[in-house]
């Protein structure tokens, strides 16, 4: 609840374009460079294009992020493969990154009607998150500049981390536990307390407007919780 979403939802069809460039290894990845920015899905005028240009370019040029997308064969395929990278690089990043990532899906979740954020909150495989992509971009690109820009780096480390197997952040059972139960008291009441209790453990099939405001509260807490705690349900939330 949830692992979504990296730009790389969006970009890894773009980069199924690059199987083949010849000539010498600088020029070779400036062509690489250039064939990517020229299929942006932004206009330049959306605050996505800057942000997705600087992401391109970087990635286009690593030879283990190509062999991945050469890999995936068709374009869909391609597609998933980006997300799924990146998806699979997010619980390897740090616990600051991680935290920085739940603020800026806590502003998203609750710029969303109820009926898109419980699907994004309910999202895990990379196929579901390119279905939802359009509608999770649509509203990131709403936000401050800053964010919009954290976010795209956090995919771009994601995937960093995933390509270079860098462990995991360790979380002991005694740190989730400590976690839990100072998120459960951050709560403002019973009332809130037994809801919570009641839809987590069920998100997949709990009502829309339960789903949204379970994971809308555990995203907004990170932001509240005393260290560590912060730190450890960004790794919660990162995890599902």
């Amino acid at each position: 609840m949830t692992r979504m979403l990296s730009p790389g939802a969006r970009l890894g069809a773009l980069l199924v374009l690059m199987l083949v460039v010849g000539g010498c290894q600088r020029a070779a990845d400036r062509l690489k460079q250039e064939l990517a920015a020229s299929q942006n899905p932004w206009p330049k005028s959306s605050p996505l294009h800057a942000p997705t240009d600087r992401l391109v370019r970087r990635l286009i040029v690593d030879p283990r992020y190509m062999e991945r997308i050469k890999q995936a064969g068709s374009k869909e395929k391609a597609i998933q493969a980006g997300a799924q990278l990146s998806l699979d690089g997010i619980a390897r990043l740090p616990p600051q990154r991680l935290e920085q990532r739940a603020r800026v899906m806590a502003a998203i979740l609750h710029a969303m009607p109820v009926k898109d954020c419980a699907q994004i909150s309910r999202a895990t495989s990379a196929v579901e998150v390119a279905r939802l992509s359009t509608v999770f971009f649509a509203q990131l690109e709403k936000l401050p500049p800053a964010d919009i820009d954290a976010w795209f780096e956090m995919s771009y480390q994601a995937s960093l981390a995933e390509l270079e197997q860098r462990p995991p952040s360790k979380v002991s059972e005694a740190q989730i536990q400590a976690a839990s139960e100072a998120f459960m008291a951050s709560l403002p009441n019973d009332a809130a307390r037994a809801r919570a209790v009641a839809v987590l453990p069920h998100m997949e099939t709990a009502p829309p407007a339960d789903a949204c405001w379970a994971s809308r509260t555990m995203f907004d807490a990170v932001a509240t919780l005393p260290k560590p705690h912060r730190g450890t349900l960004a790794w919660l939330l990162a995890q599902q």
